[in-house]
């Protein structure tokens, strides 16, 4: 009996050892078959092995060595290499173990994030089953992160790169679909898209400990948080597990109630985007912002320090970010409104374009009164894409509607100059959403009219106008454009 349990431990052990043998050498997470690699810059490649164990790299028919350090972690970079459609292997080589990575392509990457709209999938928006069936372009390759949150730093995310098809596309986020089709149509590359989302969740929990200790708002959160020794990984694996439970249960169950601290400070940084980097990426399209509608004051310094602290981690000062602005939503108000959440996000939105190498897709046009997620994906992934042709790819083009800038007043009429006027200004209709207001701070609808590509502004309400709004409400009648198609910015000249 004895000897028969000493031969039982040997194999065991044997097992584990041969276990470990052959996963001696780990890729990072985002690694995998199917992947794109960034063109025009050095590209890092990490995982983990050994400790002290020697890494060969066979890429493109040159190779790399390193060394894994002293806690078996190695990084080696790839030179800069220029778009390339035909699929390649990447070999990852030690002395015990090879890796190999297939179906590889060279080209654009860009990271997809935000909230609700952003990870709204394309089976769920408008024309999604003719769209799917023609969504066969295998040189678009598709990484959908797995949900998670942790109160730290985390070096692995689940998901997997697949090739955008039929099968795979009606799955993914459509607003970074129809971008990565634009973007591939375009330029003629391969895309990668990576979408990391999620509904209902605020800017400061895809911000980092290291950015948001900085925010007075959250210092003290951060702080605490960091010393949590909770696991909240652990906490979102149980809820799913209840929540499988209570789909299978005879009659089926209440569902469990999804974790708080999904949407606490860092949570999903932490989770979801930590793991990616380095990961080289173009750039990064956002869809985010109703979530912190009701604290619009807080995101103007917010919604900046995640773009800062995102360009920090992947060491790029100049990454271009590009975001969509809160849709048309709720029922139209008949009368001016004074104070309204939606509109002072937007404004938040709008003022952040101050920020170096940033675009804005205006979506004040496309929303829905009665969904706070409207299906009209396409022209949203279009928007964003003309943004990134000007701001990425260095093209001449009129990327945006027309935003304000100045005004003069000439007894009861007001002139309005606009930037990015592009071929014109333009209406669909009568124009509509422009408000005037007095020394007294009440506002009424004001008559425009465009004249020589500015906006002239009365009010038979209004005999000495101090001030101007336009499409200051969660959703208004806004249709003033420019001859390119693209919606002019809300905005307001008060700061009452």
């Amino acid at each position: 009996m004895k000897s028969y349990c000493y031969k039982l431990l040997v194999l065991c052990f044997s097992l584990i050892s041969f276990s470990a043998l052959a996963q001696e050498i780990k890729v990072a997470s985002i690694f995998g078959d199917h992947m794109v690699l960034q063109q025009g810059i050095a590209i890092p490649v990490w995982g983990t092995a050994q400790a002290k164990q020697e890494i060969k790299i066979v890429f493109g028919g040159k190779s790399f060595e390193t060394i894994a350090d002293e806690n078996g972690k190695w990084l080696v970079k790839l030179p800069k290499m220029r778009a390339n459609r035909i699929p390649q292997e990447l070999n990852i080589i030690s002395k015990s173990d090879t890796l190999i990575l297939k179906n590889i392509l060279i080209g654009e990457v860009w990271l997809a994030s935000g909230q609700s709209n952003m990870q709204t999938k394309l089976s769920e928006t408008n024309q999604a089953a003719e769209e799917i069936k023609q969504a066969n372009y295998n040189q678009i390759r598709l990484f959908n992160v797995g949900l998670n949150i942790s109160h730290q730093p985390l070096t692995a995310v689940a998901g997997s790169w697949k090739v955008c098809n039929q099968t795979n596309a009606g799955g993914f986020s459509a607003a970074a679909y129809y971008f990565a089709k634009d973007l591939y149509q375009d330029q003629n590359v391969p895309v990668g898209i990576i979408s990391a989302s999620w509904g209902a969740t605020p800017v400061e929990a895809w911000t980092s400990g290291e950015s948001l200790i900085q925010h007075p708002d959250f210092k003290d959160s951060v702080l605490k948080y960091q010393k949590l020794e909770a696991n909240w990984e652990l906490l979102y694996l149980n809820y799913l597990k209840e929540a499988e439970l209570a789909k299978k249960a005879t009659p089926p169950a209440k569902a469990p109630v999804l974790p708080k601290e999904k949407n606490y400070p860092t949570a999903l940084f932490n989770a979801m985007i930590a793991p990616l980097i380095p990961y080289e990426i173009k750039g990064v399209i956002w869809y985010q912002g109703e979530n912190n509608a009701s604290r619009a004051a807080q995101y103007h310094s917010l919604f900046p320090l995640l773009i800062k602290d995102w360009r920090a981690k992947w060491q790029k000062d100049e990454m271009p970010f590009l975001f969509v602005q809160l849709a048309n939503f709720r029922a139209r108000n008949v009368e001016p409104v004074f104070a309204d959440n939606w509109a002072l996000l937007r404004e938040a939105q709008t003022a952040t374009l101050k920020v170096p190498y940033t675009g804005m897709a205006v979506t004040i046009d496309i929303g829905d009164a009665k969904d706070i997620h409207p299906k009209n994906k396409k022209d949203v992934g279009k928007r964003l894409y003309l943004a990134a042709k000007a701001i990425a790819y260095g093209k001449s083009i009129t990327y945006s509607g027309p935003i304000y800038a100045n005004k003069t007043i000439k007894n009861n009429q007001v002139t309005l100059n606009f930037y990015h006027v592009g071929k014109g200004l333009t209406t669909k209709g009568e124009l509509k959403a422009f408000e005037l207001a007095g020394a007294d701070k009440k506002f009424y609808w004001a008559k425009a009219k465009i004249v020589r590509n500015k906006i002239i502004l009365t009010s038979d309400k209004v005999a000495q106008p101090v001030a101007v709004r336009y499409a200051w409400s969660s959703n208004p009648e806004a249709n003033l454009y420019n001859k390119d198609g693209l919606p002019a910015v809300p905005f307001r000249t008060d700061d009452w």
